[in-house]
């Protein structure tokens, strides 16, 4: 999460927008009171089964998906996304 939280600053105004989801499900307040502890600069969502279906079926979190300037999805990506990653799969993408 800290590079999700620098890749939102530094590339905001260049049209990226990361967007958190909770999985497994947490309670509100512990969602809040992790995302305060660690400065995150985005929204998080409290998702589900079906959230986390709705783009991949493994097991395997976190999961990042790519999502473009015209809502099509362009990657996911198992795992924790890497610097190398964006570069590559994401920075493209922006404006």
């Amino acid at each position: 999460m800290p590079d999700l939280v620098k890749w939102q600053r530094e590339y905001k105004s260049k049209g990226l927008q990361v967007i958190g989801v909770t999985y497994p499900l947490v309670e509100l307040a512990e969602a809040r009171e992790f995302i305060k502890s660690i400065n995150v600069n985005y929204p998080v969502a409290l998702g589900e089964e079906q959230t986390k279906a709705m783009f991949d079926k493994g097991e395997t979190l976190p999961v990042t998906v790519v999502i473009d300037k015209k809502g099509m999805v362009r990657e996911v990506i198992q795992g924790i996304i890497f610097p190398e990653e964006f570069e590559e799969k994401v920075k493209p993408l922006l404006r």
